[in-house]
């Protein structure tokens, strides 16, 4: 029995009296007057009221202000001498003096609930989260605590809010953030921002940078204190150390068996390994995406499922995975990586990205956080932007609009990917795309051989080979170059006698090879262990540029043709997809979302420094085909930018979420 002046407070009866005869006092404002009444001449702040009074909901602050105006009138509130006093931007205190004995009553703990409990977190209006090409959302393993990333229509950054308080609350130090995860103990975040792979803690705000990375496709923290991640969209996952280090591959892409991408990893619950997505040439949705396991142990990978992507393990036995907007759960032996038994559908309208995340994340005691959504495709632009990255034209917009190139008669050829992947010219001057290719999945054209014709590469045979295709003509692709691997044409010599292109071999990886139209003859011309690819031959044809990932990361290089003597590394810390200017004078690449500008008109021995032109969140590409083109003048590029995607105002929760049932 807690008494202050004439009232006693009964929490065994729930009474409160005031000298002995009952008040007429509402249930929830009995709950604040109680938990403000225990904790006397002590601040009870807002979150803790709220979680105490309604622990099975989500309510707006007003409501709290509402119980504690009606409190104050109910007790004869005066200003000069109030009961309870208000604690700026804090909460509230119990001023008046209380006898008894004071405790903290269970009513301050959140409550347990029988059966899934389902509310919406909303952000605060100004907020949306900032759905893009990877995860945004995460929860604490402990289910506590939420991470999401959101915009305020300029600016990224990462907020946090505790399940049963009120507020969501900034995470200093992560403007730009990207794909958050926690660590095992739920101290740390760690999330992608400035092309690197950050940690922060979530106490004291300390942060320490871990790796380079340029575009990630997802990271996972393990229990070894490891941290697994895809630095790109089409590399294999890489491992690093926690407190920081030189990544190492921890898989490698089966280029023989159609592998293209390897992302979206979550640690397995024993901390053997993790599972993740795999992505397969000519595949056009991650619905047709497949599942993986690969232990620490060094064992290659092993698939476990087919048609799902974003798949995690938790909880053991239970594997949660998306197809489309749809959440499913199969019985999984993540010991022997089995799925067994029929997928039950856990949750519809699930959102969902054209690069296979689907955005939901779980915690160890079953609460389910996802973006409420449909599952997005993959739309594109085609934009023109200056040398500084201003916007120009908005040319077009389609289905993953992809690999760009100037033609010579100044239109552009680019692929476009609907219920196929097909070639498209379109014509700059009338606005409109005409399609040049039917049937098979076609892909990465180049300009060439002849003014009026392209190469490009075609799974219409099985394999991706190389045809050429004569613009303006009804005639069917003609087959250049056909083995039993991938090809992807890089780019035609001046004198448009020598093709170089990329092969996929399931031993060496990606190699470059050389086609002699002339002498009818193919040959290699890096041929190593590690992965080369993007070639481009300079206009003068006396050098290559390729892409390789002999430092351990993806670097531009440019290589004397055709001897291949002289090798100069371009890139200082990280390059993808090499263009040449029309003059040579200059070569151009991306690293993340930079664009990137080095001076060669002194040669390669001595190159310039690369500089920065603009940086912009661009598409990148999928293949090996820069994803951009320059202008013959220079002046502009042509650059694929994805579409906006709704941008949803508030998270839902599930908390006990059900595995075996449709919700």
């Amino acid at each position: 029995m807690f008494r202050f002046g004439e009232y006693a407070l009964d929490p065994a009866r729930r009474v409160l009296t005031r000298d002995g005869a009952a008040v007429t006092i509402t249930s929830r404002a009995f709950d604040v007057l109680l938990a403000l009444v225990s904790r006397a001449g002590q601040t009870v702040t807002k979150d803790e009221l709220l979680a105490t009074v309604w622990p099975d909901a989500v309510v707006e602050e007003a409501n709290l202000t509402q119980q504690i105006f009606t409190l104050r009138k109910l007790l004869g509130h005066r200003d000069a001498d109030p009961l309870i006093a208000t604690v700026p931007r804090r909460g509230y205190q119990f001023v008046g003096r209380v006898s008894g004995t004071p405790r903290r009553p269970s009513v301050m703990e959140p409550r347990t609930v029988a059966g899934p409990l389902r509310v919406e977190l909303a952000l605060p209006p100004q907020l949306k989260l900032a759905i893009e090409s990877t995860n945004v959302i995460a929860v604490s393993p402990d289910g506590t605590v939420v991470v999401a990333v959101v915009t305020d229509g300029e600016l990224r950054r990462l907020v946090r809010r505790r399940l049963h308080a009120f507020e969501w609350v900034p995470i200093p130090g992560s403007d730009g953030a990207a794909a958050p995860f926690f660590s095992p103990d739920g101290k740390w975040i760690a999330f992608e921002a400035g092309r690197r792979l950050l940690k922060i803690a979530l106490d004291d705000g300390a942060m320490w940078p871990v790796c380079d990375v340029a575009d990630m496709r997802g990271g996972t923290w393990t229990h070894s204190d490891t941290i697994v991640f895809a630095p790109g969209p089409t590399t294999g996952l890489f491992q690093v150390e926690a407190h920081g280090g030189t990544p190492r591959p921890l898989t490698t892409l089966d280029f023989d068996g159609g592998e293209r991408t390897h992302r979206w990893p979550h640690a397995l619950p024993d901390g053997s390994g993790v599972i993740f997505t795999i992505g397969a040439a000519g595949v056009n949705s991650f619905d047709d995406a497949s599942l993986a396991v690969v232990r620490f142990d060094g064992a290659r990978h092993q698939p476990v499922l087919h048609h799902g992507s974003s798949g995690r393990c938790d909880i053991p036995g239970e594997l949660l995975w998306s197809r489309g907007a749809m959440l499913f759960c199969s019985s999984f032996d993540h010991v022997a990586g089995v799925v067994t038994g029929a997928p039950r559908v856990v949750q519809h309208d699930v959102a969902a990205s054209a690069t296979g995340v689907s955005h939901f994340a779980c915690s160890r005691n079953r609460t389910l956080v996802h973006i409420p959504g449909p599952a997005q495709t993959m739309r594109h632009a085609l934009v023109s932007v200056g040398r500084d990255g201003a916007p120009i034209t908005r040319h077009i917009s389609g289905e993953a609009l992809e690999e760009p190139r100037w033609l010579p008669d100044g239109s552009a050829v680019l692929s476009m990917r609907q219920r196929s992947s097909d070639l498209w010219v379109f014509d700059f001057a009338r606005g409109v795309p005409s399609r040049l290719t039917f049937g098979g999945e076609n892909f990465s054209p180049v300009p060439g051989p002849a003014t009026d014709s392209i190469t490009f590469s075609s799974s219409q045979g099985g394999p991706a080979d190389l045809y050429v295709l004569r613009l303006g003509t009804a005639t069917p692709p003609v087959l250049l170059v056909a083995s039993e691997f991938d090809k992807v044409a890089g780019s035609w010599s001046p004198d448009r006698n020598l093709l170089i292109f990329t092969e996929y071999h399931p031993d060496s990886g990606a190699d470059i090879w050389v086609l002699d139209r002339g002498q009818g003859t193919v040959r290699p011309f890096m041929h190593t262990r590690f992965n080369e690819y993007s070639p481009v031959f300079s206009p003068d044809g006396r050098f290559v540029a390729y892409v390789t990932d002999e430092a351990g990361r993806h670097e531009v290089v440019v290589v004397t043709f055709p001897d291949g003597t002289q090798k100069r590394q371009i890139s200082i810390d990280g390059g993808t997809e090499p263009v040449w200017s029309k003059d040579g004078r200059d070569l151009y690449y991306r690293n993340g979302d930079r664009m990137m500008r080095v001076d060669l008109s002194k040669g390669i021995g001595q190159a310039g420094v690369p500089v920065s032109l603009f940086e912009g969140r661009f598409v990148a590409a999928t293949v090996t085909l820069a994803n951009y083109d320059v202008a013959p003048d220079g002046t502009t590029f042509l650059m694929v930018t994805a579409e906006a995607m709704p941008a949803p105002a508030a998270l839902a929760i599930t908390v006990g979420y059900d595995s075996g049932t449709a919700q």
